[in-house]
């Protein structure tokens, strides 16, 4: 039998050696691209306070969180190497009972509990809800949007309004607003036809008259008590505005003295701008010169002021 020389052999042996130990040495490109597999750091992690995906949210404000999310793919882990799992997303949302009466932002979007929309959704048996007759006659902010019974849009339904003739001269705040009969705007088709008492004649807010009707003499009438020319109906100045008195005596059931009065709205001292719309100039410039939110004849002081002509 024929023998390779011995120095043959010894190399061709030490290659073998070689070879299969590289075979056992690493995978297919396994050592270069398997530690991708090992873990995603890039998957945001939904409870932990850190922007983990460096995309500038961090936890609930990510939008990979929203609801939970399912956290990210696994690396590919390259051709030898398996990848990672996916996290399992931890954003909370605000959307049951439990989490609507924490006190405690859940889902991140600034709102706690109740004052979260998503926390409506889930009706009365938890945030109350201002939308039975009952939740709307109660006094109750019931679903705590800072409107209170008829005030409430959510009473549309359960509450009557001050729309009909019958409804604006009744003397009851039928829709409880604050606004009783021709005070409210929601009467103005109801007591246009009327001519308000010292419209025409300042002097009929004076002479113990009940001259339009409506139930009201004198500066109790809504034509005298917004009637500027009507002095003695009104708090016409600072001074009446800060001195601590009813100087034009409309209180009824609450307090209308100085800046509790609608009149002295124009007041400095009230925070207005110190100067009143009564004037045909001041009613036809298109400027709201009293600052109290309306505009030349859409101002009460301007449509009744008696010596207002512009406003006819």
């Amino acid at each position: 039998m024929y023998r390779l020389p011995l120095s043959l052999s010894r190399g061709l042996s030490l290659a073998l050696l070689i070879s299969v130990a590289g075979c056992f040495g690493k995978t297919d490109e396994g050592d270069d691209d398997g530690d991708d597999g090992g873990s995603n750091t890039s998957v945001e992690i939904c409870d932990d306070g850190v922007d983990n995906d460096g995309d500038g949210y961090a936890d609930a404000l990510d939008d990979d969180c929203a609801g939970g999310s399912d956290g990210g793919d696994g690396g590919d882990g390259g051709d030898g190497g398996d990848g990672g799992d996916g996290g399992d997303g931890g954003g909370s949302t605000e959307d049951n009972a439990a989490a609507c009466s924490d006190g405690i932002d859940n889902d991140g979007d600034g709102y706690i509990d109740c004052d979260d929309f998503d926390c409506q959704d889930l009706g009365g048996d938890v945030c109350g809800g201002e939308n039975t007759e009952a939740a709307c006659s109660d006094g109750v902010d019931n679903d705590s949007d800072g409107y209170i019974d008829c005030n409430d849009f959510d009473c549309d339904d359960f509450c009557e309004g001050e729309d009909t003739e019958a409804a604006c001269s009744d003397g009851v705040d039928n829709d409880s607003d604050g606004y009783i009969d021709c005070n409210d705007f929601d009467c103005e088709d109801f007591c246009d036809e009327v001519i308000p008492e010292g419209r025409d004649d300042v002097a009929q807010c004076s002479d113990g008259v009940d001259n339009d009707g409506d139930g009201r003499t004198d500066c109790a009438d809504n034509g005298c008590w917004r009637n500027w020319d009507a002095t003695h109906c009104v708090e016409d100045t600072e001074e009446e505005c800060s001195d601590g008195i009813d100087n034009d005596a409309d209180t009824t059931t609450s307090d209308r003295s100085d800046c509790n009065d609608p009149d002295c709205g124009f007041a400095v001292a009230c925070g207005g701008p110190g100067v009143t719309e009564t004037t045909d100039a001041t009613c036809a410039d298109g400027v709201d010169n009293d600052g109290d939110g309306f505009v030349d004849c859409d101002d009460w002081s301007c449509s009744y002021t008696t010596s207002v002509t512009v406003c006819r």
